[in-house]
């Protein structure tokens, strides 16, 4: 029987979205080989993880219509400038996996591709449901500060420069606090890692877009994404 192990931080990781993220466009049709495996990936990355993050908290201004100041940073970018207009604080995120996530698929890209294609997919939907927890329990405490999160907005979404990355982390003291840093490529490490501006506004937000662990898609113009 396919299934993720029960009461485990990732038990409730969807086999669905592993599968969505490791490119397979109808995880209906798999069969119970291709389900198991993706079970087991999930298993083994979570097994293999070691999950950490670091939020910081931030002042917001606009000095001109596309540009935003956070914490005396200035960004300039006219969709996050867009996402953030009803805000007057904002989080820094950043969270990872750790190193030993990358090392496993490393592993097993050497020898056996097709289950490392599973593994990268399981790692995707891993980090995502851990970000997802780690922002929810911090939104309840802010609900009862009266603010309401946005969804999270990270470099690379619409015209948010990935460059303006290596300032953020730097902020937050990722490399100190999480183990994560940028190459001098412009990617982050460990791989399985995720950074993003959470925008805080006193407007009620409505549906599954009201949060910052649902509803980052909205505000990305990309619309012949996969995703």
């Amino acid at each position: 029987m396919h299934e993720v192990t029960s009461g485990r931080w990732y038990s409730g990781v969807s086999l669905g979205e592993v599968l969505r993220y490791a490119g397979v466009r109808d995880a209906a049709a798999c069969g119970d080989t291709v389900r198991q495996q993706a079970a087991d990936a999930v298993n083994e990355i979570g097994e293999t993880a070691v999950p950490r993050h670091v939020m910081r908290e931030c002042t917001l201004g606009f000095p001109e219509d596309s540009l935003c100041e956070i914490d005396g940073m200035q960004w300039r970018s006219r969709s996050l400038a867009a996402h953030l207009r009803d805000c007057d604080r904002v989080l820094l995120f950043a969270a990872t996996l750790g190193s030993d996530t990358d090392r496993l698929i490393a592993r097993h890209s050497a020898v056996r591709m097709s289950y490392a294609v599973l593994l990268q997919g399981a790692a995707a939907a891993l980090i995502e449901y851990y970000c997802n927890e780690q922002n929810a329990a911090e939104e309840a405490r802010y609900r009862r500060e009266g603010y309401y999160c946005k969804p999270r907005f990270s470099p690379g979404y619409g015209d948010f420069p990935l460059a303006c990355q290596s300032a953020m982390l730097n902020h937050l003291r990722a490399y100190k606090l999480a183990g994560i840093a940028v190459s001098s490529g412009g990617q982050m490490t460990p791989m399985k890692s995720v950074s993003a501006v959470i925008g805080l506004t006193r407007q009620k937000q409505s549906g599954a877009t009201g949060s910052c662990a649902g509803g980052k898609c909205a505000g990305c113009p990309n619309r012949t994404c996969a995703f």
